[in-house]
């Protein structure tokens, strides 16, 4: 019974027997440059490749030829274009292992797995997941001894506070259609892209780490590799040093690509921007764009046209940040159309959006195709 998540963490084999808060030993850790935000909780990212398995490198530059364009193209038929350049594409029976933790306590354990055709049939009529979509995700809570990881309910959201032994913290379990949702067909992997990974770790660059262990296909990224993606600000609960002489510029492209740009892309929430880093400002459109959907104005009229998604100068007038600070609580009111990102968190990341004000506060003015940010 693919379809059906195994009860126990131990059990399915991701786990180090020995010692049940660490990675069985065929799993990779692996670390990005700008993470996702958790509501202040670290991460530790693993991925086990199946036996034979390599990792795809997406080339979609203009000149890549037929064959790598051919991969650029969404499943619904709209192409991702150039900033796809760099994803890291995960054969069938991958399974990625995601631990989250407070003072160093664990809180929860997801795995994420592509399956291959079959099984993502079964899912979508188990599920409901929509047509297409081959990653599938399970949310296991540990215990307070640290021994156990326990399956949730599949298609259950769940609260808890937990006690860190520190502090006190709430922390809310995603359901099944919410990993999906994240980890549409479009997308796969949020975190792994050369932009990402290219890191040091210890004492050498995490990508040279992979090729001479044989992870990749022959698309392997070629050095120079891209430009890494800067840390947005300085964290020391996240591991953050923050952007290290990077530009104000970088810093904010940067997180929002990490927390954004994987859904505000065309070929998936596209509401006329795009939020991936590799573009220029000019090129994700979203500088001074009326607001078209969601908080504020939600229901529509005439006031929704005082907000633009971007307004140069202003940040207050800024949809991207009012709804970074729109409370979560907020979601339900409003139809899940408030609170950014609407899936997975539900505490304001404060850092994050006061970088976001200073950068669109920066701004003045949209900049024209040769604008250079």
């Amino acid at each position: 019974m693919t379809t059906l998540p195994v009860c126990k963490l131990s059990l399915t084999g991701c786990m180090d027997p020995n010692t049940p808060t660490q990675v069985n030993s065929k799993a990779v850790y692996y670390e990005v440059n700008s993470p996702l935000w958790s509501d202040n909780a670290a991460k530790t990212r693993a991925f086990v490749l199946p036996p034979g398995g390599k990792i795809h490198v997406k080339n979609c530059q203009p000149n890549a030829g037929d064959a790598a364009l051919g991969e650029c193209v969404a499943p619904n038929g709209v192409p991702n274009g150039p900033a796809d350049t760099g994803k890291w594409v995960f054969p069938v029976g991958t399974v990625m292992i995601k631990s989250f933790m407070f003072d160093g306590k664990l809180v929860e354990t997801r795995l994420l797995m592509h399956v291959d055709d079959q099984t993502a049939s079964m899912l979508q009529l188990k599920y409901g997941f929509p047509p297409g979509s081959n990653w599938v995700g399970y949310n296991y809570q540990w215990n307070e001894a640290q021994t156990e990881a326990t399956v949730l309910p599949t298609q259950q959201r769940a609260s808890v506070m937990f006690d860190t032994g520190k502090q006190t913290v709430g922390w809310h379990y995603p359901d099944v259609i919410d990993c999906v949702a994240c980890h549409s067909a479009s997308v796969g992997t949020l975190g792994p892209e050369t932009a990402q990974m290219n890191r040091m770790v210890g004492a050498a660059n995490q990508i040279d780490t992979f090729k001479t262990a044989g992870y990749f296909d022959g698309t392997a990224p070629a050095t120079p590799y891209a430009g890494p993606m800067v840390e947005p600000y300085a964290n020391p609960a996240l591991g953050l040093t923050g952007p290290q002489g990077a530009s104000l510029d970088q810093a904010a492209r940067s997180y929002l690509s990490a927390n954004c740009g994987f859904c505000h892309r065309p070929d998936v929430n596209y509401q006329g921007f795009d939020l991936r880093y590799g573009l220029s400002l000019y090129d994700t459109n979203i500088c001074s764009l009326p607001m078209l959907n969601g908080y504020p104005n939600p229901d529509g009229g005439a006031a929704i046209s005082t907000y633009l998604d971007f307004d140069p100068g202003n940040h207050a007038n800024s949809a991207t940040w009012i709804r970074m600070i729109t409370p979560a609580a907020t979601m339900a009111s409003q139809g899940d159309v408030g609170r950014m990102p609407p899936l997975a968190s539900a505490v304001i990341d404060s850092q994050g959006a006061q970088l976001i004000a200073q950068w669109i506060d920066s701004i003045k003015i949209c900049p024209g195709p040769d604008g250079g940010l």
